[in-house]
């Protein structure tokens, strides 16, 4: 597999449902000690399970770039915000990663571009939206959603939550950004991004992508990019880990 070219971010989507039990065993053997620890101390068998395909993917994703590493070796740092970062082998790369995962699917987005953040959200569940967003939304886009028909609404809600979420973590920095402190915008040419004067951050800088993962997947991407706003390409492929 080749590594992305600088115009592209690839996107490795894994339906849970895909991976059998047998592949579990398989799965846990390219676990480190700590992810095994970790692994151990999950009390909720569909957590336990999620946590060991996760990580199992990730090393096998970061492999399929680099070959010469193989799956258990890759050893993983984390922030003061606990995004994760490779820690070894050095690589001569700019690579980056985020994972995220909702009911049934997990995803892993790959790009040597620059900071990159990926959410995705289970459609399904039951949430009162307009509370939320009265909670957690900027004034702006409290206002846009309530202009929206009820059936608009709930759309909308998690068109900006995974928005928020993606951008939250390319900037490494999760909850520590209040999420009131930007504001996304749709528009027939795309996705505009917003910021109130507290959040010092440059608007030109960022992309965002949004593409329905599943009937009921909602995903989003964030990307802001060393190198200037380029067209970028995303490119998805499934995949079951340990095989």
């Amino acid at each position: 597999m080749a590594f992305p070219v600088s115009d592209e971010i690839h996107l490795w989507v894994i339906d849970e449902s895909s991976v059998d039990d047998a592949l579990l065993a398989p799965c846990g053997s390219l676990l480190s000690a700590d992810e095994l620890q970790r692994h151990a101390r999950l009390r909720l068998e569909g957590d336990r399970r999620r946590f060991l395909i996760t990580r199992a993917a990730i090393r096998s994703v970061l492999s399929s770039y680099f070959p010469d590493a193989q799956p258990a070796q890759w050893q993983f740092s984390r922030n003061a915000w606990g995004r994760p970062a490779i820690a070894a082998p050095v690589l001569d790369s700019g690579i980056q990663f985020n994972i995220s995962h909702a009911q049934g699917l997990i995803v892993i987005a790959v790009t040597e571009r620059g900071d990159l953040g990926v959410d995705v959200e289970y459609t399904g569940r039951r949430c009162r939206t307009l509370a939320l967003a009265n909670r957690y939304f900027s004034k702006q886009e409290i206002a846009a959603l309530q202009s929206l028909s009820v059936s608009a609404q709930r759309e909308r809600f998690f068109d900006l939550w995974t928005l928020k979420e993606a951008y939250i973590k390319a900037c490494g920095m999760g909850l520590a950004i209040p999420l009131r402190s930007f504001s996304f915008e749709f528009a027939k040419d795309g996705i505009s991004i917003a910021f109130a004067p507290e959040r010092c951050d440059d608007p030109g800088a960022w992309q965002f992508w949004q593409m329905q993962a599943s009937p009921e997947h909602r995903l989003a991407i964030a990307l802001k990019s060393s190198n200037g706003l380029r067209p970028m390409k995303v490119v998805c492929r499934p995949l079951v880990p340990a095989l």
